[in-house]
């Protein structure tokens, strides 16, 4: 398993190569798609707000463990690309879902420390799983079963702004789910066991999607 301090490492040299960019994508070989949009700062309604620093994390992890696309956010352009309409992420996420018959959305979050739940699974009440309630439950299940506190669309549900709902109604045959994790998680070196633990629960729902 890879060392906290290698995925802390792994994300900033991302970031560093790749300041000059509004976005990345990479290639992938299965029918997986990796968002990570809060990968920097973002300015919403002209209120900045923080990098989710471990989100890119988790993106970049996946991404090598998985061999899915990934698309991440990594230069602040006075933007959020999980909030804007119109947005170049939220069309460059279709292009590529088109392009490569992508069948998952995966879009990842940091969720702040002070929140109850460990992850919370953004649906938009059922709608974005919809045609594929089964992935959505073995994730579920297997979070739950390793002791992780599991919220369904709360605090957030991935509302009609959000990239995996916007690109639900834009491609209805995708399923798009919003997962945010708590940042004490990922954030914390004392809670490495848990984050490694999680990466996994991750990785192997996501390579028996692809």
């Amino acid at each position: 398993m890879i060392s906290f301090t290698q995925l802390q490492n792994n994300r900033k040299k991302f970031l560093n190569d790749n300041k000059n960019k509004d976005f990345v994508v990479l290639e992938g070989g299965n029918k997986v798609i990796l968002s990570v949009p809060h990968a920097v700062s973002q300015i919403r309604l002209g209120k900045y707000k923080y990098a989710e620093i471990g989100s890119l994390a988790v993106g970049l992890y996946l991404k090598d463990k998985t061999n899915s696309y990934l698309i991440a956010k990594t230069k602040n352009n006075n933007d959020d690309a999980n909030f804007d309409i119109p947005s170049p992420y939220k069309n460059k996420i279709k292009s590529i879902i088109k392009e490569n018959d992508i069948k998952y959305l995966i879009d990842i979050h940091g969720l702040a420390a002070k929140r109850q739940c460990d992850v919370n699974l953004g649906t938009h009440l059922g709608f974005n799983i919809q045609n594929n309630i089964l992935a959505f439950d073995k994730l579920n299940n297997a979070l739950t079963a390793n002791g992780f506190t599991v919220f369904i669309d709360q605090p957030f549900m991935a509302n009609d702004k959000t990239i995996s709902t916007y690109i639900k109604k834009a491609i209805p045959n995708i399923f798009s789910l919003q997962i945010e994790i708590n940042c004490s998680i990922t954030n914390e070196i004392k809670n490495y066991k848990k984050y490694a633990k999680l990466l996994k629960i991750l990785a192997d729902w996501i390579v028996k999607l692809g």
